[in-house]
């Protein structure tokens, strides 16, 4: 999946298998309750980190010194991926 923005550029992300679904998850979970500036960061650290955010390529330490907006819109587009993902058509 890609995403464009005219500031922070392109955000490429893997098509998702359930085995990356589930390592996300893993890495989130107890995070519910954080502040959302530290969720979406983590989500992001989270997608460095198991390698399905294939543009912009960052390392962890690429992630603390963003810009936090890049941060936001980063997490938003993991969000829709994972959002796409999951999504079953009822009519299908």
């Amino acid at each position: 999946m890609e995403f464009e923005h005219k500031k922070f550029g392109k955000c490429v992300l893997k098509d998702l298998t359930q085995k990356m679904l589930e390592d996300f998850h893993l890495d989130m979970k107890g995070k519910e309750n954080q502040p959302l500036s530290v969720w979406r960061g983590d989500s992001v650290r989270a997608a460095v980190k198991q390698e399905f955010l294939l543009e912009p390529k960052w390392t962890l330490e690429d992630v603390d010194n963003a810009n936090p907006g890049h941060i936001i819109w980063l997490a938003d587009c993991i969000a829709k991926l994972f959002s796409e993902a999951m999504h079953l058509d009822p009519l299908s």
